[in-house]
């Protein structure tokens, strides 16, 4: 039952603030159904953004419709053997969800980045599922191979008319990011099996999905790797079973060394992306093609020239346009697929959209009063989270730890230099890169949040990562050194299982703290506590 908490004149003031949908506060709360996150009705940004979301809103459903067209028979039967598959029927919520708020040239930006990534899913599923002999064998069922998910494909763009995809980030990690009681499911089965329930809930998820027999049968062959830490190993057995078909597909190990930035590892790291091209040459019967693959690589290179410039606006003005949530999961997500075609795209009309900010001095986000790192493994199942940040407390997360892996520029002018880029890339995947590195790596947060003018860090507190718990009286006796730059704020969750800790335990602690300790009024009382219980 949805009831109005503030009236549409308290809301806007006069007419003309309604129609550019110019809020004294945006009361966001107010439009939540009761005991979830859901919109009673779509969020009025003004004649102007609101037709704009719209229309970007409509694209997300015409895209899962051509999704659907290539093969209804085929998605059918994909939609009754996956489980999995249903979350992606919240797409167009997950983009609401995102983009709570925004307003101008901020919406414009983070839907920009949300299409391309919309794009990029869409594509990516029906490449694995044309491929899955579950479905019926098709000619692309053998040039299609498996990845391991936080193994970067760039290495598949050698090989012209074959596709890599990234097994558990479609089937298991993303999962929650838009049904977040998902993951849950998939955690029960895998503890139903033995493993133990008090760990991280990633490899659950994965290993459920395993157990379930849902993971597409594709490929004669399966890359695994090491990242990004020794829980994700966990898994290897179930893993092994599910995606080499029982020891009938080959399986190759690449690896990646734990202390990267070693200069005597660095020859190791080289070693393995030879090593797993030469396989895939094996399983293929092809040779590698150097200038497809250089292509490729050049592509990436354009596309992070985009982000480090990015990031520069945000280190040294308010004028960067990506809201919090947006613009760590496109940099994650990117680092996964590369520089194809959508990010490609995506990143010019961002680049714009940058480039407009500063040169007119536009501040997208008006409401900030706080700059904040986000530090440690962020939630999925509350990914929003840092959006719901700024809009109720005005604390605007201008970077993440995971946002800062794999930007390197790789030279491509000389092989060996360029193996030894690309051999980085592989092993600065999203949380080795600052949280299993090494301890030095972690401790690079003061360093990031001085870099980028933060006043706060957002601590994410993982209760299931047994890697992070064993460093944080570490974190605690450098937190005591800092307190005197920086608000830090403890935000526990239970990375894909939300029943662990509820979202309005995380946002309850924030809360405590903006209050108890900074002595802040909300930005929006409407968000202060509010119940999404039942929300997705």
């Amino acid at each position: 039952m949805w009831k109005r908490k503030v009236s549409i004149k308290e809301q806007y003031g006069t007419l003309e603030h309604f129609l550019k949908g110019d809020e004294p506060c945006h009361y966001i709360g107010q439009r939540y159904i009761e005991g979830t996150n859901f919109y009673a009705r779509r969020e009025w940004r003004g004649v102007k953004d609101t037709a704009f979301a719209f229309y970007k809103w409509l694209c997300t459903w015409v895209k899962m419709a051509i999704f659907v067209m290539h093969d209804p028979i085929r998605i059918a039967k994909a939609f009754w053997k996956y489980r999995w598959l249903s979350a992606y029927l919240a797409a167009p919520m997950m983009v609401d969800k995102w983009i709570e708020g925004d307003r101008g040239e901020a919406l414009r930006a983070d839907l920009y980045a949300l299409d391309c990534m919309i794009s990029d899913s869409t594509d990516t599923l029906w490449k694995s599922l044309r491929a899955d002999r579950k479905l019926g064998k098709t000619k692309w069922s053998d040039v299609t191979v498996a990845f391991d998910y936080t193994l970067p494909k760039h290495i598949i763009f050698g090989f012209p008319g074959h596709y890599a995809i990234n097994m558990q980030q479609h089937a298991a990690f993303m999962l929650p990011l838009m049904r977040k009681q998902l993951g849950c499911y998939y955690v029960d089965q895998a503890v139903a099996c033995g493993i133990p329930g008090d760990m991280c809930t990633l490899p659950l998820v994965e290993v459920g999905v395993a157990v379930e027999n849902e993971y597409p049968d594709i490929g004669n062959c399966w890359l695994t790797t090491n990242n990004p830490c020794d829980a994700n190993m966990m898994d290897n057995t179930a893993m092994w079973r599910a995606l080499s078909s029982d020891g009938k597909k080959a399986v190759h190990p690449f690896t990646t060394p734990l202390m990267y930035d070693d200069p005597t590892t660095k020859e190791l790291g080289v070693h393995e992306v030879y090593s797993a091209i030469e396989f895939l040459e094996q399983q293929f019967g092809v040779p590698f093609n150097w200038d497809t693959f250089i292509e490729h690589i050049e592509d990436t290179n354009e596309f992070n020239r985009g982000s480090l410039n990015r990031w520069d606006i945000y280190a040294k003005s308010d004028n960067g346009a990506l809201n919090s949530v947006v613009q760590g999961l496109f940099r994650i997500y990117f680092y996964q697929q590369g520089g194809t075609k959508y990010f490609k795209k995506a990143n010019k009309k961002i680049n714009r959209v940058f480039e407009k900010c500063v040169r007119k001095n536009i501040h997208p986000f008006p409401l900030a009063r706080h700059r904040a790192l986000a530090w440690s493994c962020g939630s999925t199942y509350y990914a929003h989270g840092v959006q719901w940040l700024y809009n109720c407390w005005g604390i605007m997360t201008v970077i993440n730890m995971d946002s800062l892996t794999g930007h390197n520029i790789v030279d491509t002018t000389d092989r060996e230099t360029m193996m030894s880029d690309i051999a980085d890339w592989h092993a600065r995947t999203p949380m080795r890169t600052h949280t299993v590195g090494g301890n030095r790596h972690l401790m690079q947060m003061w360093e990031t949040a001085e870099k980028f003018n933060c006043d706060t860090i957002i601590m994410y507190d993982d209760i299931g990562c047994k890697g992070m718990a064993g460093a944080q009286g570490l974190l605690e006796e450098e937190f005591h050194k800092h307190r005197d730059r920086f608000n830090i704020i403890w935000m526990p969750h239970s990375l894909m299982d939300c029943r662990i800790v509820p979202t309005n335990e995380a946002r309850k602690t924030v809360n405590q703290y903006m209050q108890s300790v900074m002595h802040e009024e909300p930005v929006d009382p409407t968000l202060v506590d509010f119940d999404d219980e039942m929300g997705w």
